[in-house]
């Protein structure tokens, strides 16, 4: 048997073996950006309602800063 058939015959074998590996990897922790959501809203709607709160001001004063900064930046008058 020539040398490619060998070389050829191990990279399949090499990429069915990586993708039956990958794919069981996403069957138990799906990547997928719903099963993230789902996931991230869950803990969300674990928290308290007063952290939950806090949070919310936290980002709405962390976007009303990087307004002001980006008004500097750009010379235009302050909101």
């Amino acid at each position: 048997m020539p040398v490619s058939v060998v070389v050829l015959l191990v990279v399949l074998a090499v990429s069915a073996v990586g993708t039956v590996l990958v794919v069981r990897r996403e069957r138990r922790q799906p990547s997928s950006y719903r099963s993230r959501w789902a996931a991230e809203m869950a803990e969300w709607h674990a928290l308290p309602t007063e952290v939950q709160a806090a949070h919310d001001e936290a980002a709405l004063h962390a976007g009303e800063a990087a307004e002001i900064a980006a008004a500097r930046v750009s010379g235009l008058p302050r909101p």
